[in-house]
């Protein structure tokens, strides 16, 4: 039996079962805000058929934060492609930072108390 593909049709991206493995092994409110993170604050990506996007998140859990990578895969054509979630320490987080490549919170998702636990 082939496995079938899972996808947020209306929010235009794919998922593997890296990511959700990974979702579903973690408490389910962090869970929730690293999705909603992602979801409210990844941008359209240019498309790259050589590699992947790695980019850096920070979400607060019991006023503590956590740093974790997310893996995109952009093609030209089709959604995005969440691949892989992994949680990073600081540093990494910091120099990921430094090398642009981290999800830059919107106006909204910072101020709006439905975002922040």
């Amino acid at each position: 039996m082939a496995l079938e593909r899972k996808y947020i049709k209306d929010k235009g991206y794919d998922v593997e079962d890296e990511f959700l493995d990974t979702l579903h092994e973690i408490d389910r409110e962090l869970a929730l805000d690293i999705t909603l993170f992602i979801e409210h604050n990844v941008r359209d990506m240019v498309p790259n058929y050589l590699t992947t996007y790695v980019l850096g998140g920070l979400v607060y859990k019991d006023n503590s934060p956590v740093t974790f990578a997310v893996e995109i895969m952009k093609e030209k054509g089709s959604y995005a492609t969440l691949t892989d979630l992994t949680f990073i320490s600081m540093d990494e987080y910091l120099d990921l930072i430094l090398e642009d490549s981290y999800i830059k919170p919107d106006n909204d998702y910072r101020i709006n108390p439905r975002f922040r636990r």
